[in-house]
């Protein structure tokens, strides 16, 4: 019993969890970053109206002479250290006037990295004269990143809850409602199991309904396996009471030829074998994997070589590698040993197997050079118990059989003139994968 492996559940909820996650950092990441360049835009726009308010409450007497009220727009410009600070410069950047708040505050040269700046160079007209005026504007970042901080830890709150619930949320729907279709397919096979359903029955989602579907199938294949395996065991019943009868007969009264009943016996092998092998025969299983034919071929003949090598006949092949055949290999083993065992009996010294496939088919051939199958009976061989060579025994079972197997895989079987070897074809065709 092989080890159980993660839950259909657990693994729905870590692949959704990860989702989430993903999900919720990007949109978190992607907000934050938002929010913070329409901060910093809200920031500027703010100092340019600044600087504007400055240039309409200055009065310029001259290049070197700027005043400005004592009252001035801006509040935190009067403070003391109070975090907005301005400056007028000349064409020379001497500082003309500076605003209160800059007192005691070490700015360098105004060009702080730690603060927003913004400043403008404008003409100023008199009637004698014009010259040009510089203005700038410094706030530091600390309202920023207070407002920064505020809306992270709001954002990143939001959007926790928001995981939980959808968390919640998602493990109710996915046991309530997503996995109900496995909890009734599970009840269905114990229903099964106890023999209370022949079938899973029901309306399932279409991706449980495949796998449900493939279930019946094999179920029905199973069913009919068995019933054929009864079926063969009643008739090999039924059909050695005659021999098993003669036999006995034979023994009580101590009458009989030794062929009679080396006869009766023979018959009863073949019984045995033919019964047998129709109880096994049912096609392809549903879930029959594709097989390689090639090296069965191979090894079919390679088991043959003695009896090929006792009737003095060359066995060949000619293979095509990659065809493939939805066949069982004990019923490859089965069609190739008859077809093989009949090529080899009538063959005068070569017998060729050849296999190749294309897109919609595959054909497999057995040539021999022997004296062939005229046309008028090529549809009487192929019936059960029709044998052309009478020299040995037999019941003619073996083209049957083959025929048999063929047509349960979808393949045609036709007795043809070979071309090259001069002798029958047996030609198998099926259809592709």
């Amino acid at each position: 019993m092989s080890a159980p492996g993660l839950s259909l559940t657990l693994r729905i909820t870590l692949v959704t969890v990860a989702v989430i996650a993903v999900f919720f950092l990007i949109t978190a990441t992607l907000l934050e970053r938002a929010f913070r360049e329409n901060a910093e835009d809200a920031v500027m726009t703010r100092l340019e109206a600044q600087l504007l308010l400055l240039m309409g409450v200055v009065e310029v007497s001259g290049p070197h002479e700027v005043r400005l009220p004592e009252l001035l727009p801006e509040a935190r410009l009067s403070l003391p250290a109070g975090g907005l600070y301005a400056r007028i410069l000349d064409r020379d950047g001497e500082t003309l006037w500076r605003s209160p708040s800059a007192l005691g505050v070490a700015l360098g040269d105004w060009r702080e990295r730690q603060m927003f700046q913004h400043e403008m160079t404008v003409r100023w007209e008199l009637p004698e004269q014009s010259f040009p005026l510089t203005f700038q504007v410094l706030e530091d970042r600390e309202a920023y990143i207070a407002q920064i901080d505020r809306y992270r830890r709001t954002l990143w709150g939001a959007l926790a809850l928001l995981t939980a619930l959808l968390m919640a949320a998602q493990a109710l729907a996915l046991g309530l409602w997503g996995l109900r279709p496995l909890r009734r397919v599970r009840a269905d096979l114990e229903a099964l199991r106890l023999g209370e359903n022949r079938r899973l029955e029901g309306r399932y989602p279409r991706e449980i309904g495949m796998l449900t579907d493939s279930i019946n199938a094999l179920l029905e294949f199973e069913r009919e396996r068995l019933q054929r395996q009864g079926n063969a065991l009643a008739d090999l019943a039924h059909s050695l009471k005659t021999p098993l009868s003669a036999l006995r007969l034979a023994v009580d009264r101590g009458v009989g030829e030794r062929s009679d009943m080396r006869l009766q016996i023979e018959r009863m092998q073949e019984m045995i074998e033919h019964e047998l092998n129709q109880a096994q025969r049912l096609g392809p299983s549903p879930f029959q994997a594709p097989l390689v034919l090639a090296p069965v071929i191979e090894r079919t003949c390679a088991a043959l070589q003695r009896v090929a090598d006792h009737h003095g006949v060359v066995l060949e092949t000619v293979l095509q590698p990659e065809c493939t055949l939805r066949i069982d290999t004990g019923a490859l083993f089965e069609l190739l040993g008859n077809v093989l065992d009949n090529a080899l009996r009538h063959a005068r010294s070569r017998v060729r197997v050849t296999l190749g496939c294309g897109a919609k088919n595959l054909v497999l051939c057995v040539d021999d050079d022997g004296p062939g199958i005229p046309e008028a009976e090529r549809e009487q061989v192929l019936q059960r118990g029709t044998r052309r060579d009478t020299r040995v025994g037999g019941q003619g079972l073996g083209l049957h059989i083959v025929l048999t197997l063929v047509r349960d895989h979808g393949g045609e079987l036709s007795i043809e003139h070979a071309p090259e070897l001069g002798g029958a074809r047996i030609r198998m065709m099926f259809p592709g994968d």
